[in-house]
């Protein structure tokens, strides 16, 4: 009796290297990996370093701030401070701060309604002072202090995904973790539009929808 094939054999068999989603929650993607599956949701791209600009991207949790700020990172190369939700003292880590003689720096940040707000008070002002570029994904609006900083603000909020949009990002992703001959597996309209209504347009629960859905095609 023939042994039971490895899941890395059904996924062969279907012109893929792997399920394309096992990797949506990495956040540590080459540049390589960032380009070919980047989607755009309309943002354009940001300031060049040294605007004193204040660039926040809002949105829920799973709405693709990560993705953005990766993206960016591509364009405009910089640090990037992420504020863990746990242990607590993490959030008090030192971020990057910029060198009063070098005023053409961009700063990333992630996370940041996490930090805590004496520490990010004193982080803003630090890199409005030096004329940085801060790059911020939040969950909630940090205009106002952004403003007090001495920054111009400019806030991008990330809606729920279109089926257009979803379709792109399903795409590139069977291509990039597809063998020669490409896949011959897929979603039709039908599923498409049950993954969207049933992660609600968010894309972290639109990845791991298809995730499983692509799954289980392999074991029927």
């Amino acid at each position: 009796m023939s042994s039971p094939k490895r899941p890395s054999d059904r996924y062969e068999a279907v012109g893929l290297r792997q399920n394309p989603f096992s990797a949506a929650q990495e956040r540590d993607k080459s540049s390589t990996e960032i380009r070919d599956l980047f989607v755009s949701r309309s943002l354009p791209d940001p300031p060049a370093p040294g605007s004193r600009t204040l660039i926040q991207v809002i949105g829920p949790k799973g709405a693709g701030k990560t993705t953005h700020l990766d993206w960016w990172r591509t364009i405009h190369p910089g640090p990037l401070h992420y504020i863990p939700r746990a242990p607590y003292r993490a959030r008090w880590a030192q971020p990057p701060l910029v060198k009063a003689s070098f005023r053409e720096a961009i700063v990333y940040g992630d996370e940041i309604d996490r930090m805590p707000k004496p520490l990010r008070s004193r982080w803003f002002r630090h890199l409005s002072q030096r004329r940085a570029t801060l790059i911020i994904g939040t969950h909630v609006d940090l205009h106002q202090l952004g403003e007090r900083s001495g920054f111009e603000v400019i806030t991008h909020q990330l809606e729920t995904l279109d089926l257009a949009t979803l379709r792109e990002i399903i795409d590139k992703r069977f291509s990039a973790f597809a063998l020669d001959g490409g896949p011959s597996i897929g979603f039709d309209d039908d599923e498409l539009e049950r993954i969207l209504t049933e992660s609600g347009g968010n894309p972290r629960e639109s990845e791991a929808i298809c995730h499983s859905l692509l799954a289980a095609k392999l074991i029927r």
